[in-house]
Formats: structure tokens, C-alpha cells, sequence
């Protein structure tokens, strides 16, 4: 992501988190779609006493959903919003929680399970091709699978300032890291789930 970009995105959530507070509304969700989400990636994967990357983690509230649900794992958030790590943080001090660009800043380990849930939604330029680096980068530092949401072009009402992507986008996407994958498009409305698995 450019610099002018990666600005942009931090500043938009920046201002979101300083109007809507500790709410899913600040990351761009409402209470029951985070929700509806957040039950949906659990039943794609079994992250008990595993290492989980949480890749645009927002202010933890994956974290939360899972310690809520008593899952105990080695949870690594990262996001590029230092407020939002902070809020994180705060929230989660037992958790680990960084704020990084991965197109900068290498990964230094490898996690049993990459999660990058409505990273890409925002529209910026360039989103799909930036989604196909980190995937790329994320990919190689899994080590059973990574499951990516983003909204499907096949959605009725759409908005300007988010992004969608078709199946065949997706799968195309996916093809160039590994022939083992799925793309879901049937577990939540206008939704899509990318399933990449080593």
C-alpha cells in the first residue's frame, strides 16, 4: 500500500474510532454482523491451544469473541492503526498485539492459523492487488490455513466506498499460491470466505 493510502485508511478508522468509541461500528460492523461473522470463522478452523494471526485485527474483538467463548490460543494481532493497537492493548493486555505493515516489516514466525476478516472492504486504490501481496506474504507464514472474508460483487445493494470481489476473483487469487483452497459464498449473505489451506 502507498503511503498516501495507507494514511488514508488509518485516518478513516482514526476518526471512526473517536465517533463511534469501542463499538463494531468503529471497524465498520454492526454489533450482530461482527458477530455473525466472527461464529462463522470459528467453525472454519479449531484454534484451541493453537497460534492464530489475526491479520487487521482492528481493537481485538476477535480476541475477545474467543476469550469469551473460553478458547484459549496464541493470539497475535496486528493491524497499521496505532490507535486501534492501543485500544487493543488496553482491552487485552494478556494478548500480544503489534501495529505493522507486513510490506515492511517481515514476519518473524509462522502461526497455525491466518485470519484476515474484512481487511480489504475499504476502497482504495489498488485494494485488489494489495490483498494479493499480503495474501501472498500471509500464506507463506501459515501453517494450516488462512481464511480471508471480503464482500461479494453479487450483493444487491452496493456501496461506493467499499470494495467487492467475484468468486472467479477470488479463485484466481488463489490459484497463483496454492491448488488446495476453497472460496465459500453461501455462509453469510454477501459474503465471501477464502479458504487457503497448505
Amino acid at each position: 500500500m502507498d503511503e498516501l493510502a495507507k494514511e488514508y485508511v488509518i485516518d478513516f478508522f482514526t476518526k471512526r474510532l473517536i465517533h463511534f468509541k469501542d463499538s463494531p461500528e468503529s471497524v465498520g460492523w454492526t454489533r450482530r454482523g461482527q458477530l455473525l461473522r466472527y461464529e462463522t470463522v470459528l467453525k472454519l478452523m479449531e484454534p484451541e491451544d493453537k497460534s492464530l494471526l489475526d491479520f487487521g485485527c482492528g481493537k481485538g474483538d476477535f480476541y475477545g469473541f474467543l476469550k469469551g467463548k473460553g478458547i484459549k490460543c496464541d493470539y497475535t494481532g496486528i493491524d497499521i492503526n496505532p490507535s486501534l493497537i492501543e485500544l487493543a492493548k488496553k482491552k487485552y493486555p494478556e494478548a500480544e498485539f503489534h501495529v505493522m505493515d507486513i510490506e515492511n516489516e517481515p514476519l518473524d514466525r509462522v502461526f497455525d492459523y491466518t485470519i484476515a476478516i474484512g481487511v480489504f472492504n475499504l476502497a482504495v486504490q489498488d485494494v485488489k492487488e494489495l490483498m494479493q501481496r499480503c495474501l501472498k506474504i500471509l500464506f507463506q507464514h501459515t501453517r494450516e490455513r488462512l481464511i480471508l472474508t471480503c464482500l461479494n460483487q453479487k450483493t444487491k445493494l452496493k456501496d461506493i466506498c467499499v470494495t467487492y470481489f467475484s468468486k472467479e476473483e477470488l479463485e484466481r487469487i488463489a490459484k497463483a499460491l496454492t491448488d488446495n483452497y476453497q472460496v465459500i459464498d453461501n455462509l453469510i449473505g454477501d459474503e465471501l470466505f477464502l479458504i487457503l489451506k497448505v
